[in-house]
């Protein structure tokens, strides 16, 4: 998979620095801490040419998350997985010594593979928490993109690992409820739409995921809260990735069938049963 930047591209329309993006990124995923993780796109080359700059993975996508997650390609299981790996991968990263901020996650910059492994595909952004050495460019990128968490969009400050747990939980939404999330409407916003639903005891999954092999009820009514506690409008009110992980690794699905990876047993079910 080649990634090209292009000014046209949806990274704003003014001038940036493309060679910087494009090198701050080479940099992080050659990093020997980075390169080889599960979840980040392994970059097998680059090109720094004034007329083209771009980077190369060793990828075979099958789409993006975006766009799989409101159909039926995935069921209950490997959306689950999917969530569960996601987690560790921010959990891996806010756990550095100084931890690395992705600022910019959201499910059009995740790809799943062809075993449904998701892979972190967008690093123009990244950066460690270390915000004096951030560049006003990326600061401008960020305040524009990532209007997802409405303590940040109206307090302002430091983007913080909270805004990530934020950003990630309105992906956990989307997989679980079959929803993407769309700026432009307001009663699009997945933490708008989740309150206006929500209600306690209750389970916000997917009806149709309700129905699948490996569902238990406990576990959708747990997940829902935990998104919930996630998408707080305080940040001092959501957990951190950590605590992400350990309540998601306590699911039912996980204890019964371990951390199982989605396999070609897994898709043939979910076919069969559609």
């Amino acid at each position: 998979k080649v990634k090209i930047w292009d000014k046209k591209s949806e990274y704003m329309a003014f001038t940036y620095d493309e060679y910087l993006m494009v090198k701050e990124e080479v940099e992080f995923l050659s990093n020997p801490t980075m390169n080889g993780h599960p979840n980040l796109a392994k970059l097998i080359g680059y090109c720094f040419e004034e007329e083209v700059k771009g980077v190369v993975y060793d990828l075979s996508p099958l789409d993006t998350l975006h766009n799989l997650m409101v159909k039926d390609d995935l069921n209950w299981l490997q959306r689950m997985n999917v969530i569960l790996e996601i987690a560790r991968l921010l959990k891996f990263l806010h756990g550095q010594d100084k931890p690395y901020l992705v600022f910019n996650i959201n499910a059009s910059h995740i790809v799943l593979n062809q075993d449904f492994m998701p892979k972190l595909i967008d690093f123009g952004l990244i950066s460690k928490q270390d915000i004096g050495e951030m560049s006003t460019q990326k600061k401008q990128i960020t305040m524009r993109r990532q209007c997802d968490d409405p303590y940040f969009t109206l307090r302002g400050g430091n983007w913080e690992t909270s805004c990530e747990v934020f950003s990630f939980c309105v992906i956990l939404l989307g997989l679980i409820a079959k929803r993407t999330c769309e700026l432009e409407k307001l009663d699009r916003l997945m933490h708008i739409w989740a309150k206006k639903e929500y209600k306690p005891q209750c389970s916000l999954v997917h009806k149709s995921l309700q129905e699948d092999w490996g569902y238990h009820a406990e576990d959708g009514i747990a997940i829902t809260e935990l998104g919930m506690c996630c998408i707080e409008f305080f940040p001092r009110n959501r957990p951190n990735m950590k605590d992400v992980v350990e309540r998601l690794e306590s699911l039912h699905i996980f204890q019964r069938l371990g951390d199982s990876r989605p396999h070609k047993r897994d898709k043939r079910y979910h076919h069969n049963a559609m």
